[in-house]
């Protein structure tokens, strides 16, 4: 599968995600952010229908039950580790059954530094990229603030990287006018639900 393939996919995973899961998303049930882990299931839920059928789509999967050295574990405050969806053939190795390594993050860019959060993301990203070649890697910060109303702000970016190729450059998952369109979507969808 081709990078631009598989980040449409994801793309198309995301949208849905934000449509159908507003709810988890804003702050209307009482918390600001979801964790990255409520997030990736929904994300990998939908995901899954989007890869072929030998593909396997899992959170926070790991494999090997190794301990992994510093330079390649990324923990959060929790302790929990990541990466928080994979994509491949379970039980198999290498590039050909290793497909996606994706972190997530729901506010990372409203950090003191949001670009070198995100850039050390994307190095310990990589560094488990090259550890267990998988052919692509992607960092994925929502972006969730406050917002109003209980309508979060919402700024999707993320920053992909190919085993053979290296890191591209962070760019937004959407365009301002796409955006607005799928979170009036999804507000609109999460009112017709409560009806």
């Amino acid at each position: 599968m081709q990078l631009i393939d598989l980040q449409n996919r994801v793309r198309i995973a995301l949208t849905t995600t934000i449509v159908d899961e507003w709810s988890l998303l804003s702050s209307a049930t009482g918390t600001t952010r979801p964790s990255e882990r409520a997030v990736a299931f929904h994300l990998g839920w939908r995901l899954r229908s989007l890869v072929e059928q030998r593909w396997d789509v899992d959170c926070e999967y790991n494999r090997s039950g190794m301990f992994l050295e510093e330079s390649v574990r990324l923990v959060d405050s929790d302790g929990r580790r990541i990466p928080d969806l994979i994509v491949h053939r379970r039980g198999r190795l290498g590039p050909e059954n290793n497909l996606l390594l994706l972190e997530l993050a729901t506010d990372r860019v409203r950090s003191a530094d949001p670009e070198e959060a995100f850039a050390d993301d994307a190095a310990r990203a990589g560094a488990l990229q090259a550890r267990f070649g998988y052919r692509y890697s992607a960092v994925l910060d929502l972006g969730i603030g406050n917002g109003t109303a209980g309508v979060p702000d919402l700024f999707p970016r993320w920053q992909w990287a190919t085993l053979d190729g290296g890191l591209e450059d962070a760019e937004d998952v959407y365009g301002a006018n796409v955006l607005h369109e799928i979170t009036v979507r999804a507000t609109h969808a999460a009112r017709a639900r409560e009806r």
